[in-house]
């Protein structure tokens, strides 16, 4: 590896270039990746992103091939095997925002749909509390920290009840209610929450939603935004909590009352008209 990473940098200068002269055919044969399996490939990778003499430039580069192989399942269950998880929990530290944005990406695509490789992530302590830290505080990698964590809770039990343990629920509500979030932050913080239902203890979840009065949350939002998708999303969310069974107290009643007056005046030619008749049969 630290041939191939040599003969690498220095192709970067036309001079060296001259100098080192042709390339050894196994090692170029390494570098695009010929006869190469893909685990050895990912460790290569890793490698070259932790090399201090690596350009950020090559950095990039792989990272993006990293992300291109945990594609596969195989290789992202082998994140685990090749004790590389504990390295891309590292890499959330850096002060390269652009990295820790590209980490936060392999971490939601590793652990999407795939049990295994979420459970891998949670033996190591400080992961999941360093997604809920960046996407409460670091604002420019929020939108990926969050595609990160509703990845990682969706259908996985264990996942829930650390995120629920370390309080997670208070994300939710501060961002989609701060109005300077943009609305691709919002649509993540709504597929978190939604994430959450398909696996939260329902009465636990419930809880939450009285505790944070998220629905009056939704109700503010959708009333100062005017992103049809945005709307459509939450108007589905709460369709999806009325048909699990939530109870809505009487504050909350007043809320869904004005928001269906709210949506009948504004979208109703643009809404999900199926979902609005679903909530005005709210009493």
């Amino acid at each position: 590896m630290d041939k191939l990473l040599n003969w690498s940098l220095a192709q970067q200068d036309p001079e060296t270039a001259s100098k080192v002269g042709a390339p050894d055919p196994k090692l170029l044969a390494e570098l695009f990746g010929q006869n190469v399996d893909d685990p050895t490939l990912m460790k290569q990778n890793i490698e070259l992103i932790e090399s201090n003499e690596a350009t950020d430039e090559n950095k990039l580069i792989s990272f993006d091939n990293f992300e291109m192989l945990i594609e596969n399942l195989d290789n992202a269950n082998n994140i685990e095997n090749l004790k590389l998880w504990p390295k891309l929990i590292k890499f959330l530290d850096w002060e390269n925002l652009e990295f820790v944005n590209l980490t936060l990406s392999i971490i939601g695509t590793s652990v999407q749909n795939n049990n295994k490789s979420q459970l891998d992530f949670l033996k190591y302590d400080t992961g999941l509390s360093k997604l809920i830290q960046l996407a409460q505080n670091t604002k420019e990698v929020r939108v990926k920290a969050l595609y990160a964590l509703s990845n990682l809770i969706r259908n996985n039990e264990k996942s829930y009840e650390k995120f629920n343990d370390l309080k997670g629920w208070e994300l939710i509500g501060p961002i989609i209610s701060n109005p300077e979030v943009n609305d691709k932050t919002i649509l993540r913080s709504l597929s978190l929450f939604n994430s959450i239902q398909t696996i939260a203890p329902k009465q636990e979840s419930f809880d939450h939603i009285h505790d944070y009065k998220i629905i009056k949350i939704f109700k503010n939002l959708i009333k100062s935004n005017d992103n049809i998708n945005v709307i459509d999303k939450i108007l589905n969310t709460i369709v999806g909590l009325i048909n699990d069974g939530y109870k809505f107290d009487s504050e909350e009643l007043g809320e869904i009352k004005n928001i269906t007056e709210f949506i009948e005046k504004e979208f109703k030619d643009v809404i999900n008209l199926d979902d609005l008749k679903v909530l005005k049969q709210v009493n």
